[in-house]
């Protein structure tokens, strides 16, 4: 298949997995951009089509995007993570459009969720920033595999900032589930 082609579909892909509908982006969608960053050993299309998305028009394509951005981080191409980095900014733009912090949050209600999920967002990408030897899953045996540590201190400073990340997943999780719970 052509890169322009696989471009192409990629962002079809990206389009149908941040669509308007408020459900799960389709795992079909998320997956097929994950492939994508691994067939071209790169995500910087994933990133150039999610961008071009009209996202700010509706908090739910906002929400579906932190979501499958959320998935290619995880399971996407190790560059997915170093090319999140230069996106930084359009990651954080996420949360300051529709109004998300304030009384309306937004036109579906999802303000608190998509400013606290770019939140976390930003804690993971800070965390993979500093602790580079880790994949975006934090498989444990990858990490040793890769890494040796001479010095105790940074191990144990590598394992607090694991917890201090895993409290901000606890506490999104938390708002999650509490803001399930609220509706009608």
């Amino acid at each position: 298949m052509s890169s322009n082609r696989a471009e192409v579909d990629l962002n079809v892909n990206i389009k149908k997995a941040t669509n308007t509908d408020e459900s799960a982006p389709k795992r079909k969608h998320v997956r097929a951009c994950i492939v994508y960053t691994h067939d071209h050993r790169s995500s910087k299309a994933f990133w150039n089509g999610i961008r071009i998305q009209p996202l700010q028009t509706d908090d739910v394509m906002v929400f579906k995007a932190l979501i499958t951005i959320h998935k290619v981080l995880q399971e996407g191409h190790p560059s997915a993570l170093r090319d999140a980095q230069a996106n930084v900014n359009f990651i954080q733009s996420l949360a300051r459009g529709n109004n998300y912090t304030g009384p309306n949050q937004g036109n579906h209600g999802y303000g608190k969720l998509i400013s606290e999920y770019v939140r976390f967002l930003m804690q993971k990408l800070t965390f993979h920033k500093y602790h580079p030897a880790f994949n975006g899953m934090f498989e444990y045996e990858d990490y040793i595999s890769l890494r040796t540590v001479n010095d105790p201190n940074e191990g144990y400073e590598a394992i607090m900032n694991l917890m201090t990340l895993q409290d901000g997943v606890d506490d999104f999780q938390r708002l999650v589930f509490s803001s399930r719970r609220s509706c009608p």
